[in-house]
């Protein structure tokens, strides 16, 4: 992982083989991030996905091991327990042009892993029975 400091945050490129929501974390701890906007674009060789309703925490969760571009992925890094947690969704092309999506929890680089994270001036800090409320835990 490769990073810069930009006007509004940060730049990260994530190389073959990073994983993307444990680097996000690693990288909020060390730049001390309590609080940002995730966008990123790139290429993926395994994802996992959920779709249905967190308040129910009953997430339908897919593995996918196979080469997909990244057509958009969008979320948050706030704080859950003083701890850096990302919460992303993403939509993911298949070499058919099909399309899947969902909530990101595991994702790892192919080629590279573009990200922009703006950082936020106020500070997003949860509790885990906060984010469960509010339909934001995994």
């Amino acid at each position: 992982m490769t990073f810069s400091t930009t006007d509004f945050g940060y730049f990260i490129v994530l190389e073959p083989g990073d994983e993307l929501l444990s680097s996000l974390i690693r990288f909020a701890r060390e730049q001390e991030l309590d609080s940002a906007m995730v966008t990123a674009i790139g290429s993926v060789s395994e994802v996992e996905l959920g779709t249905g309703s967190s308040r129910d925490r009953d997430q339908q969760r897919r593995l996918l091991t196979e080469p997909l571009q990244t057509c958009s992925l969008t979320g948050t890094v706030t704080l859950v327990d003083g701890e850096p947690f990302p919460h992303l969704h993403g939509s993911f092309a298949r070499s058919d042009h099909s399309v899947v999506g969902g909530h990101v929890y595991q994702a790892v680089c192919e080629t590279k892993l573009e990200i922009s994270l703006q950082a936020m001036s106020a500070t997003a800090a949860f509790t885990t029975s906060q984010s469960i409320r509010n339909g934001t835990s995994t």
